[in-house]
Formats: C-alpha cells, structure tokens, sequence
C-alpha cells in the first residue's frame, strides 16, 4: 500500500465534509479539505503517535493548530502547463507527474497573491511563448516561485524558465509591476536542467526591490526569493519560541544551530546564549543569515559555510574552541547523515533540540540518539501544524543528557 492509498484508509475513520476547494480531489496540492480542521488534527496526531511510538511521550503527544488554516501560505512554487499556445498555471495533478491542473484560485495563499497569478497566466500566454513539458523537456515557462510578506502585504515573484529571450522578460515584468502596486520584486531564474527542481541556474532581477522585507516574532527579516522559510509566519514563531522556552534549563554558554538556513533559530538562540554558531551548505542561504543578523543588531551569532558531517569533523575546533551546550538541528527530509550524528554524539552537547518536517526520519535518528553513549532521553514532543490541508506536519523534540 502506497502513502496516497494509506492516507485514505486512514481518512475513513473520520466524518467526511464537503471540500470548499473546487479543485480538490483533482489537484495534488491538498489532501484533508474533506476533513473538518479539528479531525484534520486528529488525523495527524494519530499518524504521529503510531510513527514515533518507540519514543518515550509519543502517545501523549499534542498538536498545536492555526488559528486560521485558510491563505496561510507565505510561499509558494506553481507549475506551468498547456498547449497549443494556452499557458495553464497551478499544481500537478493529483497522482501525476506530467499534468498541471489550471487554478484560478488557491484557498491557501493570500488573495492579493491570486490575483498577481492570475495576471501572470494571461500575460505568459500573450508571448506565445510554450509552457515546458517534462516529459519531452521542450518549452519555456517552467515554473513561478511567489513569495508574500504578511507584515508589509508586498509580494515577490520568480518566473523559472528554460533559456529564452531576455527582452520578452523584461516586457513581462513591467507590465506586471505596473498593474500590481503590491508586487515588489520580479525575477527570471534560467535552468536547463532536467531534474523537476525550481532551482535556477542564473537569477536576474527584472524590476522592482532585491529583496521582500518581513518579520518573524521579533526579528526583521529579508528575504531572497530562493531563501528557505518555514511556509506559516505565525507557526513559526510558535515553534522557535517553544524551543528556546525548552532550552531554558540548559546553560546559557554555546548553541549551534545546524542546517540554519537564514539563521533564524540562531536569532532566536541568540537571546540567550553567549554564542551560537550556525552552518549551512547553501551560501546564498547564510548570506541572508549575516544580513538579518545584522539587520536586528545581533553579533553573538557566527555562521560558516559547508555540509554539516563535514564541518564536524573538524573535531578540535567544535569541541574546544567551540565546544556546545545545546545543539539545535533542522536537518533536510531524509534525516541527519550517519556522520553528523556521531559528531553530535561526540559533542556531548547537553541538550539536542530536533525539528523535523519527516516523523519518520525522525523516529529512525532519535532511535542512534537515545540508544548511544553518551545516552538521552526525550524531554519534550511537540508538533505544529504548518501545513493545514495537507498531510505534513513539523515535529520538535527536546532531548537531555544523563
């Protein structure tokens, strides 16, 4: 039984509602509109429990809902699709890999974000320029990465496309600029490769601000249109206050934070500890780590470029010079790498803060974690819905040592 079939076997359990989506069942872009919020939690915390049951305090494990589960997203990656000259704009289809279904509204992003896409669908379609087609890796538009800021209302869009004309961009991002007051940046990410990943080769700014300012709990930020951000400002907030709150018996001496990605939890780290070290591969995303910490006037964080298992192998610098009290990971999907988690082992680190957005990566590197020397138990579990409509879910747990 696959995932999508295990998912409806666990839905029958619950009381159907009509979806107010009109795309639902067809779209693949959420799968609980027929469940009424209260159940869609229900669900996942039952899904959660049966995943992390090895691990102590999984069975009383709550789930912190949004107060508003509707046009919550503030990020988004649509697809584009058609033919014959029509561009569509949406999602894939549910269960496929090569069809996008055409929406003209998305129940989970802003409205104002709808009505940049909708202006975009038309204006693409106008350049007689093809929608890419994956299967036989010929067309154009490939796909639109937006982003909003819930504090200011201004949006950021990036249109990824195949290499093209330049001129016809330019043309594209003015006219939108000129219709949309609240679009404050255009950019034109070029790829050619092949793999389905909105990750340009080359990003140009079209019009418009270099950046989208915003604000997390009581940071600013900025934000680059491939910065990575938890997709609800507000679940956020919830969860890294949450965690330092769980961190507050611990020393207050070194944190690091790893796989810090714009150093967010480090700005929150950073309010208690003496130092914090954050690491990431990715430089564009410690760029936008230094440049926030900068922005709110934060100098006890100090970020280094490289992958994680490696940097820590480094082994008289992290456990000398650097040597950590508590160590907070947000590592990607699949998990922490064999060796990062003997470098934290090897740290000795007091307390080991996980955020994880795959119980089951989760379940598998808590399981090295409390059954190693030195040996940790889990101290807290909590889960935050940051994905209302869909079945995903974000997991923090607080482990302690001795």
């Amino acid at each position: 039984m696959n995932t999508q079939q295990a998912l409806v076997e666990e839905k029958r359990s619950y009381t159907k509602i009509d979806a107010p989506c009109p795309y639902f069942g067809t779209c693949g872009g959420c799968a609980l509109q027929d469940l009424s919020y209260q159940d869609q939690l229900a669900l996942k915390c039952e899904r959660l429990r049966r995943v992390l049951a090895p691990i102590e305090g999984a069975q009383s494990l709550q789930i912190v809902g949004l107060d508003d589960p509707w046009r919550y997203r503030n990020k988004a990656e649509l697809s584009f699709g058609g033919s014959a000259g029509q561009v569509t704009l949406g999602y894939h289809a549910a269960g496929s890999f090569w069809r996008v279904v055409d929406l003209d509204d998305c129940l989970l992003l802003p409205k104002p974000v709808m009505q940049v896409l909708r202006n975009l669908r038309a204006a693409t379609s106008e350049t007689q320029l093809p929608a890419y087609h994956p299967r036989t890796h010929q067309g154009f538009f490939r796909y639109v990465l937006v982003r909003s800021s819930h504090v200011t209302g201004k949006i950021l869009i990036c249109l990824m496309t195949t290499p093209g004309p330049r001129d016809v961009m330019e043309r594209l991002a003015t006219h939108l600029l000129a219709q949309h007051p609240a679009l404050a940046s255009v950019y034109w990410g070029v790829t050619s490769k092949l793999a389905d990943i909105a990750v340009p080769d080359e990003l140009f700014l079209l019009g418009g601000t270099a950046i989208l300012e915003d604000q997390l709990g009581p940071f600013r930020i900025e934000l680059h249109p491939l910065s990575f951000l938890q997709p609800t400002s507000v679940q956020a907030d919830r969860l890294y206050r949450r965690l330092c709150h769980s961190l507050d018996a611990a020393p207050h001496g070194t944190a690091w934070d790893l796989y810090c990605g714009l150093g967010l939890v480090g700005l929150y780290l950073s309010q208690s500890f003496e130092k914090v070290y954050g690491i990431d591969v990715e430089a564009h995303h410690l760029e936008g780590a230094v440049r926030n910490a900068a922005l709110n006037g934060i100098r006890n964080v100090e970020f280094r470029a490289g992958r994680v298992e490696t940097l820590l192998m480094d082994r008289r610098f992290w456990l000398q010079e650097a040597k950590p009290d508590v160590i907070v990971v947000d590592p990607p999907r699949a998990g922490l790498h064999t060796q990062a988690l003997s470098s934290l082992l090897a740290a000795r680190p007091r307390c080991i803060a996980y955020v994880s957005c795959n119980a089951i990566s989760l379940a598998r590197d808590l399981a090295v974690l409390l059954s190693s020397f030195p040996r940790y138990r889990v101290v807290e579990l909590h889960a935050f819905d940051m994905f209302p409509q869909t079945p995903h879910v974000e997991v923090l747990a607080v482990l302690t040592r001795g």
